[in-house]
């Protein structure tokens, strides 16, 4: 038997409604649940998982219920059925979500959701001020009404597809029990970070607009300068593309087509390049009896020492447990 997701992080199992409305309320937010379809009972499991800005969260209630929370409030989710279908009515929309379409819901619109005996779904969460904040780096423009996402999302193909693979990889180092990279602040980050832009990427809302527009006029040269410099000073520090703007303030947008354009990389390679350079300097300057390859891995930020090794090959052309053999 296939073991559920995020299963390392069970938060409850219930029989009982009540308790079920309970303990998931007190994730998301007070609601109504109420049996629908002719069941009689509930079998329902929650695990979840906070990161910073997000939580990762599966949910099945294994019998068919009614929902009605109302108004979200504080944060935006992203629900992806894993089995069976979910009716959502939002608003004056309707979608009935399937593994196919994930529904995306915004904080201010009342929700209702009517879920089959078999639905399982996982369930991102994402917090109002995280993504609203996230969305005005990467525009560089205020945002005068709150952001409203389109309710269904094809997750079948093309960047909804992409964007469903990027949740399923933090569900998966989640679950590992071999290392995880989510463990360490510099990585969850960037996956943050990642899962933030493109759900604005791919998900069509009320600031597309703003995304899509090319009038974007050209930073100065000292925007990219401070940044060349910070990265050169403090590889080390937990820098996303998005804190690095704002460092500089432009925009996300601006910086990376500013970058293109006078260093031939994004911000995120060009730091890369600069932690594995700082990492080979340190490994030839290091004795294997003082230091590991696996702390100077987790110094510089590089993520999974197999990864790294992988790529310090490709780049050196030797292992780093030969660099720091000599």
């Amino acid at each position: 038997m296939i073991a559920p997701p995020l299963q390392r992080f069970e938060l409850f199992y219930t029989e009982d409604l009540d308790d079920a409305r309970d303990l998931v309320g007190q994730v998301f937010v007070p609601h109504r649940l109420d049996l629908a379809g002719g069941c009689t009972k509930v079998r329902a499991r929650m695990h979840t998982k906070r990161l910073d800005r997000l939580a990762a969260n599966y949910v099945t209630y294994g019998g068919g219920v009614l929902i009605e929370p109302g108004e979200l409030g504080s944060f935006f989710v992203v629900q992806m059925p894993l089995a069976g279908q979910s009716l959502v009515r939002y608003g004056g929309e309707e979608l009935l979500s399937t593994p196919d379409t994930a529904s995306v819901v915004s904080p201010t619109i009342p929700l209702t959701q009517r879920w089959s005996t078999d639905c399982a779904q996982l369930i991102l969460r994402l917090e109002r001020p995280a993504l609203e904040a996230h969305l005005r780096h990467l525009t560089g423009a205020p945002l005068p009404t709150p952001l409203r996402f389109d309710l269904g999302m094809d997750i079948s193909t093309g960047s909804g597809r992409t964007w469903a693979g990027h949740f399923r990889l933090l569900v998966a180092e989640l679950d590992r029990t071999d290392g995880s990279m989510v463990t360490n602040p510099l990585v969850f980050t960037e996956l943050e970070d990642l899962l933030m832009t493109s759900l604005l990427v791919a998900q069509p809302h009320n600031y597309s607009h703003l995304l899509a527009e090319s009038q974007l006029s050209p930073i100065p040269n000292r925007a990219v300068t401070m940044v060349r410099e910070m990265i050169e000073n403090h590889p080390e520090w937990e820098h996303t593309v998005a804190s690095l703007a704002k460092m500089a303030q432009v925009s996300v947008r601006a910086l990376q087509l500013a970058f293109r354009q006078h260093v031939g990389v994004t911000p995120r390679e060009y730091l890369w390049s600069v932690r594995m350079r700082r990492a080979r300097e340190e490994l030839l300057a290091s004795q294997r009896e003082t230091t590991t390859v696996a702390r100077v891995v987790a110094r510089w930020g590089l993520g999974h020492p197999g990864r790294f090794a992988a790529l310090y090959v490709k780049q050196y052309g030797e292992l780093p447990s030969e660099t720091l053999a000599r």
